[in-house]
């Protein structure tokens, strides 16, 4: 009779072997659940310097603009620098930054919302070096064959963090002044800083020296000319992102209008996707599961598609609680398969531009399904924007199949022909 052997985690392996990399995900929890709770105070301060619905809307939008507006560009500094000493720089000064809160609501009128704009406007800036330097180091830090369960891992932690920060975040300032969430929040990014001081880099990658920006960028499209899952990739955040800009919306549009349900019915809707999202990630990153065919992806993009054009068809709250949570099991699959096509197709030395330009893609294409939902709410009904709004995904998955089916085709032919 043979002894069957347990299987090894493969987190807690990851961990073991990437000391490293265990100290990037500590900072990624603490500042992430912190980060909730001064996103939530954020509002209530913007509530407090404000007279009305416009003035709220027109600051709370304004002052956001950074990440769209400059991710690109912030790419090409991270592509410039350590990215160690990038994170540990961004955590330092967002921990100077949150202070700056407390002055706010000591200045009157003008004064207090220029202060908000300009640390909300900085934050943003920083907040995109710190997020592309995070998704750009990993490669660094671990070994190609390990980097699906980290990529997986991850996401898991990002859903975890989604699922428990708002409530972490509600209560800290239900139960706190709005100072001290900044201050606990200004001292979770020093703690960041520390940690991550302690990172070692395992790769060592090509800095560019270039000072010539043009050049550089057009260096960048080269790539994603060349390299056909990345220009996939880039093309699904166009996408997603609307769909995505759509969600948030929908989730509070429906449980007012079509499930007639009190506002408890947004939490339990985001608990249900929330709770998939993370079981899922954990599985396929203890699994290290990738689809060995990645044309299969473009089958996964189609149920996404599907799944959220469900979503417009439901009823009661439970059904919609159900279709989310089709809709976050498929999504599971995507995450890891385009942070690994990102961190294994694109050349070390320029990650950073082309993550900040996969940032943009996305940021951009979220305000546009933001701003299609309300339109299609206005012309054709709630029910409508679920229907309208995946038609790009679904799009995009019927193209990704017959272009990866494509270009194995023509990639075997080649393969043929050189060995005759």
């Amino acid at each position: 009779m043979g002894i069957k052997l347990k299987k090894t985690n493969q987190i807690s392996l990851i961990w073991r072997k990437y000391p490293s990399y265990k100290y990037l995900t500590y900072t990624n929890i603490l500042t992430g659940l912190t980060s909730w709770g001064s996103f939530i105070a954020m509002l209530v301060l913007l509530n407090q310097i404000t007279d009305n619905g416009i003035q709220l809307g027109m600051l709370w939008a304004v002052s956001g603009l950074a990440p769209l507006m400059f991710s690109f560009l912030v790419g090409f500094l991270v592509d410039r620098f350590n990215p160690k000493k990038v994170i540990v720089f961004s955590e330092v000064f967002r921990g100077i930054l949150f202070l700056g809160y407390i002055v706010v609501p000591l200045l009157g009128g003008m004064y207090a919302w220029i202060l908000f704009c300009l640390l909300r406007f900085v934050g943003g800036l920083l907040n995109s070096l710190a997020t592309i330097a995070r998704q750009t180091i990993i490669p660094d830090l671990i070994e190609e064959d390990d980097l699906i369960v980290a990529n997986s891992f991850n996401f898991t932690i990002t859903s975890s963090i989604r699922l428990l920060g708002a409530a972490a975040g509600g209560t800290l300032i239900s139960f706190l002044d709005l100072d001290i969430a900044w201050m606990v929040t200004s001292l979770s990014f020093f703690v960041s800083a520390i940690i991550s001081s302690r990172i070692t880099l395992k790769n060592n990658r090509k800095m560019v020296s270039s000072k010539n920006i043009k050049k550089e960028f057009v260096v960048g499209i080269q790539v994603i000319k060349e390299q056909k899952f990345v220009k996939l990739v880039l093309l699904a955040a166009l996408s997603g992102g609307i769909i995505i800009g759509s969600f948030n919306l929908m989730l509070e549009q429906f449980v007012s209008n079509v499930y007639e349900t009190k506002h408890y019915g947004i939490s339990l809707l985001y608990i249900s996707e929330g709770i998939i999202s993370v079981l899922v990630g954990y599985w396929l990153a203890n699994n290290k599961f990738l689809f060995k065919n990645p044309y299969k992806y473009g089958y996964v993009y189609i149920l996404m598609g599907l799944t959220w054009t469900l979503f417009g068809f439901t009823e009661q709250l439970y059904q919609g609680a159900i279709s989310l949570m089709l809709f976050a099991f498929v999504g599971a699959f995507i995450v890891p398969f385009e942070r690994q096509i990102m961190q294994t197709d694109v050349p070390a030395h320029l990650r950073g531009r082309l993550y900040g330009l996969w940032n943009t893609c996305s940021l951009a294409s979220i305000q546009v399904g933001a701003f299609l939902t309300g339109v299609f709410i206005y012309y054709f009904g709630i029910r409508s924007v679920p229907i309208l709004t995946s038609v790009l995904e679904v799009g995009l998955g019927i193209f990704f199949i017959f272009y990866v089916k494509k270009h194995i085709v023509v990639g075997a032919a080649k393969q043929i022909n050189t060995t005759h």
